[in-house]
C-alpha cells in the first residue's frame, strides 16, 4: 500500500481492514465527522487521538504521518487474530494478582504508556518541523 498523504493512508488502511467511518471512530473514541475530516484533510490526529487511530488501525502513528517505508503496516490478511505468548503470559500475570493489587498496576503501566505517548510525539513534531526545512 503505496499513498502520498495521511488522509489516503487512513482511508486506504481502513478500507484493507474493511472498516466503516463509524467503526473507526468507535474505536478511536471521535465522532463519525472527525474521522471524515481526517480522512479528507480538513485536520489531522495529534497527540493521544493519533496513537488510537494507529492502534485501531494496527500500523505506526509515523507511517500513517510520513509513510515511513520501514513503518509499513502488516497486510491485513497477515495480522494476527489470536494474542500471542507475551499477552497471554500479561493476562496471566495480571489475572494471578489480588484485587487490591490490579488498580495499582494498570494506573503504573497507563503512566509508562502516557510517558512513552508525550516522548513519541515531541519526536514527531520535531521530524515535522525538520521535514518542513
Amino acid at each position: 500500500m503505496k499513498t502520498n498523504e495521511l488522509p489516503e493512508r487512513m482511508r486506504a488502511r481502513r478500507t484493507e481492514l474493511n472498516m466503516s467511518q463509524q467503526r473507526l471512530a468507535d474505536a478511536v473514541k471521535v465522532s463519525h465527522v472527525t474521522i471524515f475530516k481526517w480522512e479528507n484533510g480538513d485536520t489531522e490526529p495529534k497527540g493521544k487521538n493519533l496513537f488510537t487511530l494507529s492502534k485501531a488501525l494496527r500500523c505506526s502513528p509515523t507511517w500513517l504521518l510520513f509513510g515511513d517505508e520501514s513503518s509499513q503496516p502488516t497486510p491485513a490478511p497477515e495480522l494476527p487474530t489470536a494474542l500471542d505468548e507475551r499477552q497471554q503470559k500479561l493476562i496471566y500475570l495480571f489475572d494471578s494478582l489480588p484485587e487490591s493489587e490490579k488498580e495499582r498496576h494498570i494506573s503504573e503501566l497507563e503512566g509508562k504508556v502516557d510517558g512513552f505517548n508525550a516522548l513519541f510525539e515531541e519526536l514527531l513534531i520535531a521530524r515535522k518541523k525538520t521535514n518542513k526545512k
